[in-house]
């Protein structure tokens, strides 16, 4: 399986602070924005991951990033000239996904929890069809929701509904299996004028292969796409790592405790690291 993220936006929700830069290398507390999802990739086992982006951050990307070999995974990056919706990034990295499971990231989601990483790695792990995560919120106007029959199951998927069918919002993490590719390339264009994700997920649904994977309170899902999302997010993450002395998204120690590097390439890393709080936590592996 590969790992898709979607960075191609204008990120227009959070100018001026984007009017030049991607969101996604914004700060999200102590690191960029873009090593949250590429470390929920790499805790499940994808270590081959495409970033698709836009014209105006690509080299920004390949400066943040490199190939990956830091992290001992393979990063490829697609230059998506013309963002037009989610499931533009298919169209652009289908060489890279034809024929591959793909486990795709909405580039400003934030997610944490333990539960959240065995669901996503038991998806992962199965990867039949395809399966999408919802989470409860207050705005559901604002995402994709779910509507259920009366034995709770889910009979569409409706993108930022006028009149939402329930709270149930879906989340910017989906697993899909082979097939994915050619159902993204037979997605027409929305009324937006977008190629939706929603639409993809609803021909999964349509052929009886979509399962919806409910998170609870006990996980952490929130758009990091808005000020007060980041905002949030990072204040979230300060929290968790002053409460519990532990690190959220630190790819470095991922790398080296999923055995992607070794304690020689750790040591490496660190030395331009030390300065920092995200470097000095290395420092347990380094004794």
């Amino acid at each position: 399986m590969v790992g898709l993220i979607a960075c191609a936006g204008k990120s227009t929700r959070l100018f001026p602070s984007t009017k030049f830069l991607s969101k996604q290398l914004l700060p999200l507390y102590d690191k960029p924005l873009i090593y949250y999802p590429i470390s929920m990739l790499m805790k499940v086992g994808i270590t081959e991951i495409g970033i698709v982006t836009n014209a105006e951050n690509y080299e920004l990307y390949k400066k943040q990033l490199g190939d990956g070999s830091d992290f001992g995974i393979k990063l490829q990056y697609f230059l998506d000239s013309k963002p037009m919706g989610t499931i533009g990034s298919f169209k652009v990295a289908e060489q890279f996904l034809k024929g591959q499971k793909v486990c795709f990231v909405l580039g400003d989601n934030f997610f944490y929890g333990k539960q959240f990483d065995e669901q996503l790695k038991k998806a992962v792990t199965n990867a039949n069809g395809a399966y999408v995560f919802g989470y409860p919120v207050k705005n559901p106007k604002a995402f994709g929701v779910a509507k259920f029959d009366k034995q709770g199951n889910v009979t569409e998927l409706v993108e930022k509904p006028s009149n939402p069918p329930s709270n149930m919002a879906v989340t910017g993490i989906y697993v899909y299996d082979e097939k994915c590719v050619d159902y993204a390339n037979a997605c027409p264009l929305s009324e937006r004028n977008e190629y939706e994700v929603t639409d993809l997920n609803n021909m999964y649904l349509k052929n009886g292969e979509l399962k919806l994977i409910k998170l609870n309170k006990k996980n952490y899902w929130l758009d990091a796409g808005t000020s007060e999302g980041l905002f949030l997010a990072s204040e979230y993450v300060r929290k968790v790592i002053k409460k519990n002395k532990t690190q959220i998204g630190n790819l470095d120690e991922i790398a080296y405790t999923q055995g992607y590097i070794t304690k020689q390439k750790l040591e490496q890393n660190y030395q331009s690291l030390k300065k920092t709080d995200y470097g000095k936590y290395l420092e347990k592996y380094l004794k």
